[in-house]
């Protein structure tokens, strides 16, 4: 379902909050978490960039992230933008959009975890 290679974005900004994981119905693993990036060409109202996306990490992705991910660290995320549509109450169309993450890499430095090698070597 999300192997087209024509949509894969990638993003750096911050999380906005501790991830979430959770487990489906199906058994599946699912981290979810909000993100924010920022955009040089784009201002609202008190002048900021930011803009904010709902992110989705599946399985072993998800299984490795989620102890490691801590609100406030900056991240590049590789995934596909994935739009939702639905119906509200009055019949109005809405939608969303949602990165499902393919990698994810922490580029924050001073806040990078530590590797589990590292950490049991010590």
């Amino acid at each position: 379902m999300f192997n087209n290679k024509m949509n894969i974005q990638q993003f750096v900004g911050r999380l906005v909050k501790d991830p979430q994981l959770k487990t489906t119905s199906n058994g599946k693993l699912l981290m979810v978490f909000p993100f924010a990036y920022n955009t040089a060409n784009k201002t609202d109202a008190n002048g900021s960039t930011a803009n904010y996306l709902d992110v989705e990490a599946w399985e072993k992705l998800a299984d490795f992230h989620a102890p490691r991910l801590k609100k406030g660290m900056e991240i590049i995320i590789l995934g596909n933008l994935v739009q939702r549509r639905w119906k509200d109450a009055e019949q109005k169309t809405r939608s969303t959009f949602k990165l499902v993450a393919r990698a994810i890499s922490v580029s924050d430095l001073k806040r990078r975890p530590e590797p589990d090698f590292v950490r049991q070597a010590a």
